[in-house]
């Protein structure tokens, strides 16, 4: 492999990785998060961002993978870009759970901060009578906004376990066209093997034929030359 290639390849593993870190720290900060919504779906967009560049250096690396000349690091780079690929779904299943948890901490501590604001105001009958509707009208649309968000994460799940069943048939695939590949190298090196014994079979041959024709050709010469002799000499 030259040179090139080798820091090439070696950039984007070390991408992959730093990618990765940034990924579960961040998961780990949404698993913590005791903040707002807002806050939270800024945390969220802020790990989809970087998982999609984890992404794009994951698939670099499995381009980077098919075009090796060398069979073994075709393999090896193939085997590391499957494990990496494993590794950004973990991410995703963590993320997506760790999004669901936070959000109902969040709507559940919504709800907490209304119930205790209406005890704290029973002694007021008509603010009480407001705050009420007040709090189911926000309590419908949190528990709407929950559903819609389930809505999504069920979704996200789905379509990220057809990726993940679709990259799995692209493995197999894969790896039967470099099996089928190596049985047709195989038979390639022993139909050449057997062409060259024939071939050299053959200049044997070649070189016996042209030492019989010598010979024969000497000995005809011999023969004219002993009718020669003995018909000038008697």
């Amino acid at each position: 492999m030259p040179q090139d290639d080798q820091v090439y390849i070696s950039v984007v593993k070390q991408d992959i990785v730093k990618y990765d870190v940034t990924v579960k720290s961040l998961i780990q900060e949404i698993r913590e998060h005791t903040g707002s919504q807002a806050e939270l779906d800024e945390i969220g967009s802020l790990v989809r961002s970087r998982i999609s560049q984890l992404r794009e250096q994951i698939e670099e690396l499995k381009r980077l993978a098919l075009e090796q000349d060398s069979e073994i690091d075709r393999i090896a780079l193939t085997e590391e870009a499957a494990k990496s690929d494993k590794m950004l779904q973990d991410n995703h299943r963590a993320f997506r759970n760790a999004l669901l948890t936070s959000q109902l901490a969040i709507n559940q501590q919504s709800k907490d901060e209304l119930f205790t604001n209406i005890e704290e105001n029973e002694d007021n009958d008509a603010s009480v009578r407001q705050r009420d509707r007040m709090s189911r009208d926000i309590l419908m649309k949190k528990s709407s906004q929950l559903s819609d968000d389930l809505l999504t994460v069920t979704r996200l799940i789905r379509d990220n376990t057809e990726k993940s069943l679709k990259t799995v048939d692209i493995l197999v695939e894969g790896s039967q066209t470099i099996l089928s590949t190596q049985e047709e190298l195989k038979t390639m090196g022993s139909v050449i093997g057997q062409a060259r014994k024939i071939l050299n079979k053959y200049g044997r041959r070649e070189n016996t034929d042209k030492l019989l024709i010598f010979l024969g050709l000497v000995f005809f010469l011999a023969s004219c030359l002993v009718v020669l002799r003995n018909r000038f000499i008697f």
